[in-house]
């Protein structure tokens, strides 16, 4: 989809390196901007995909997502995760940060007060070095 942020993404139009911490032929995770808890991060298809009904190979999709939240996690500490997906929530409201895309949320919990903290925007400089934790081996 042409004005579908990530879409652009996938199709680096966009240059989001600092955040991207897997990418393979059909899928991508990033850091989020405004993270729940640290090391917050997405996972999307690459193709355009508004509703999960449309996904094709579901299972695949599902099996990346926990992989990467019980590799990702683990390398951040943190005991425990939350999974959201994002299904059609850009019809029930407007605001830009709901993109049109399906993306599942894998959100580190650290501790049971992360359950109700609200998402804010961190600087690139800690995304990075975010990614490095997350990536390095």
């Amino acid at each position: 989809m042409k004005n579908c942020v990530f879409c652009q993404i996938s199709r680096n139009q966009i240059k989001d390196p600092y955040r991207i911490i897997y990418s393979d032929k059909k899928y991508l995770a990033m850091l989020v901007l405004h993270p729940q808890t640290r090391g917050h991060f997405i996972v999307f298809p690459k193709s355009h995909f508004s509703n999960i009904k449309e996904l094709e190979n579901k299972e695949q999709f599902f099996r990346l997502v926990i992989k990467l939240a019980e590799e990702k996690t683990k390398r951040m500490r943190a005991p425990a995760y939350v999974l959201k997906l994002n299904n059609n929530v850009y019809l029930l409201d407007k605001d830009t940060m709901h993109v049109g895309h399906i993306h599942a949320h894998v959100i580190p919990m650290y501790s049971k007060e992360d359950l109700k903290r609200k998402p804010k925007q961190i600087p690139k400089k800690e995304l990075s070095n975010i990614k490095k934790a997350l990536i390095s081996r």
